[in-house]
């Protein structure tokens, strides 16, 4: 279960770590305003970093038939409540509203395709292609080509944690998420408060973001070509006979 707790104890306990407040004391407007910006950039650039993003959304959207592009984020064509920073994947969902629903993978383009596309206003009952602008306020989907029907898709992204917008808003956290927040915080407030960061708080920082880390860090699906094995017909697979310590071949 996730923890979920008020801005305004979050800030009171960052400010406490750097005793700026005691136990029995509760931060000041002035000193709770402050912690609020901060906690607010922090959880910016938390959203910005893949190995902060605890998890991936799937979520199924509806096409606007002939309409291009489509917006992603608060009250864009797909409403939701922050715009993505990256699309990782998508699919076309072909029979969506029959029992046997097929998901048609969706290429996901760069800037550079979809630049040296030549005809970006094509249509078509089915969708292939996907460039991804991440603009402000709302993203930008260019789905190529431009779909003639209301089909449903469905979007991979990354999950951000809720921006706090007041001293009581309620932060939901996954595991883990409670102490990084607090402990970040806490050293990001040092220099306001002319507090030193000490050893003891960035030993706790850094052992608080590696758990995190380690959690959202996925290693790589590495693949070999024609499963390691040699091919006659493929030079590219001999093994190589540069020796890097002589500086000669063999």
């Amino acid at each position: 279960m996730a923890n979920a707790y008020p801005t305004r104890d979050i800030i009171t306990a960052a400010l406490r770590e750097i005793q700026v407040v005691s136990a029995s004391e509760t931060p000041d407007a002035e000193d709770s305003a402050w912690g609020l910006q901060k906690l607010q950039r922090a959880v910016d650039q938390f959203n910005a970093r893949r190995d902060l993003i605890f998890s991936v959304s799937l979520q199924s959207f509806t096409l606007r038939a002939n309409h291009a592009p489509h917006t992603i984020g608060p009250g864009g064509d797909f409403n939701i409540p922050l715009r993505p920073v990256l699309i990782k994947g998508a699919v076309f969902i072909l029979n969506g509203a029959s029992a046997n629903p097929v998901d048609t993978p969706i290429h996901i383009r760069d800037s550079k395709w979809w630049l040296d596309n030549p005809l970006k206003s094509l249509t078509s009952q089915i969708v292939t292609d996907l460039y991804y602008d991440p603009s402000l306020t709302l993203g930008t989907l260019n789905f190529f080509p431009i779909c003639t029907a209301a089909n449903p898709i469905r979007l991979e992204f990354w999950n951000s944690l809720t921006q706090p917008i007041t001293l009581d808003t309620i932060l939901a956290f996954p595991q883990g998420y409670w102490e990084a927040t607090v402990i970040d915080l806490a050293v990001r407030l040092c220099p306001s408060f002319e507090k030193p960061v000490s050893q003891d708080l960035r030993e706790q920082w850094n052992r608080a973001m590696r758990i995190i880390e380690a959690n959202n860090e996925h290693p790589p699906r590495i693949d070999t070509n024609g499963g390691g094995m040699p091919d006659a017909n493929r030079q590219n697979d001999c093994r190589p006979d540069f020796n890097f310590l002589t500086g000669l071949r063999e």
